[in-house]
């Protein structure tokens, strides 16, 4: 076992899905904690000092900081960070799958100061705006999808990979905190770039995409930006692309009557089968069953008057 704990048991559909869900996760240099929770209304105070993915999208967030209230808009994927002073969830109105990355606090400062930043400190996104829409970033999203399939017991991740990935996350929070001028690998692609790629990829979910189109965008050769955009995101290119498109079509899933056939058609997939595959791979049941699964529980929670979605 490369974990510090016992792999989670796989939960049946009810427990995944009509009640909150929480897996933790731990590796020598980073905490990981999935969850899929339900809409919520209520106090939920969270943890200090970590970087969130919050795969959903979300109009309807409020979160308190130190006093203030913010309304947030969260993209589907989208991360933000937390810093010293903890958040309070004030209200989520719908589910959410999000992913929260511990980091080890030394490991990001040894980092910081390899790159000439002395005293480093996790700055929150919140500030004191009132209103804010958290975006997506592609190497917080694209680490995320590699914890989340191992707090999922869907992938073995080892200490010295979870060690990779934890200096990956260091590396972006310098970078993205202390300007593009910061040093970075020579096969890492540079700000500017990925942020490119990540918008180019989320806009052209919906039709093919090739490793020659993506290193076009990058200005690289198609070898040298796999290679990069690996050693940027922890994800090859084609795998990025297949969690966003399944993200995708969980979202269509979840939201419309389309059928299932026709969202596999939508995003990319001829052969029914083995987009039910991918899909209960990475979200851990296949589509038909969420589906159904969400029915039950809001017709639970109209029946209740609410009492079953906090």
């Amino acid at each position: 076992m490369t974990a510090r704990e016992a792999l989670p048991r796989r939960d049946d559909l009810e427990a995944v899905l009509s009640g909150s869900r929480r897996i933790s996760r731990e590796w020598s240099d980073l905490r990981a904690e999935y969850a899929w929770l339900p809409p919520f209304e209520g106090a939920a105070p969270t943890k200090p000092n970590r970087v969130e993915v919050v795969f959903s999208a979300h109009d309807d967030v409020v979160i308190d900081q130190q006093a203030h209230t913010h309304a947030v808009r969260v993209l589907p994927g989208a991360a933000y960070v937390v810093g010293k002073d903890a958040t309070t969830l004030l209200r989520v109105g719908a589910y959410s799958d999000t992913l929260e990355m511990y980091p080890d606090l030394p490991l990001v400062r040894d980092v910081a100061r390899d790159r000439g930043v002395r005293a480093f400190e996790f700055e929150p996104t919140l500030g004191g705006q009132h209103s804010v829409t958290f975006a997506r970033d592609p190497v917080f999203l694209g680490v995320a999808h590699v914890v989340r399939c191992a707090c999922m017991n869907r992938r073995t991740i080892s200490d010295l990979e979870a060690s990779g990935l934890a200096y990956m996350l260091a590396n972006r929070l310098v970078v993205l905190q202390h300007g593009a001028t910061v040093l970075r690998a020579p096969q890492q692609l540079g700000q500017k770039a990925i942020a490119r790629l990540g918008d180019y990829i989320e806009a052209n979910l919906t039709r093919q995409v090739t490793l020659g189109e993506l290193a076009r965008v990058a200005g690289l050769s198609p070898f040298h930006f796999a290679r990069c955009f690996k050693a940027s995101t922890g994800l090859a290119p084609h795998q990025y692309v297949t969690a966003r498109r399944i993200e995708l079509a969980k979202r269509l899933i979840m939201t419309t009557t389309q059928p299932v056939r026709e969202v596999a058609w939508s995003v990319g997939w001829e052969n029914i089968s083995h987009f039910r595959r991918q899909f209960a791979a990475q979200v851990g049941v296949v589509p038909m069953l969420l589906r159904r699964a969400i029915a039950r529980h809001a017709r639970r929670a109209s029946v209740s008057g609410g009492e079953d979605a906090v």
